[in-house]
């Protein structure tokens, strides 16, 4: 199974994707890059990159458990957390 992403310019992409503005969801989302990414499925790399498009407030809300995240991204949040 090929990755969604080509190292090494793409995962320089997402890095610079993965800084918010927030530093608890930059440490959050470029820890789950570091540790998780490259071995996830496809499907999980296509959520993750689907969730780096939502609006800051609302990953916070998920993240802190303020909010319920859609159902799709669930699995992709409990793992992003599980690295943490």
């Amino acid at each position: 199974m090929q990755s969604a992403v080509n190292p090494p310019a793409d995962k320089a992409r997402l890095r610079w994707r993965c800084r918010r503005g927030m530093k608890e969801l930059d440490m959050l989302l470029e820890r789950y890059l570091d540790r998780r990414f490259a071995i996830a499925p496809e499907a999980e790399q296509a959520l993750f990159l689907q969730l780096l498009d939502c609006e800051d407030p609302d990953l916070w809300s998920w993240v802190i458990g303020h909010a319920e995240p859609p159902a799709k991204f669930s699995d992709v949040l409990q793992r992003l957390l599980g690295n943490a």
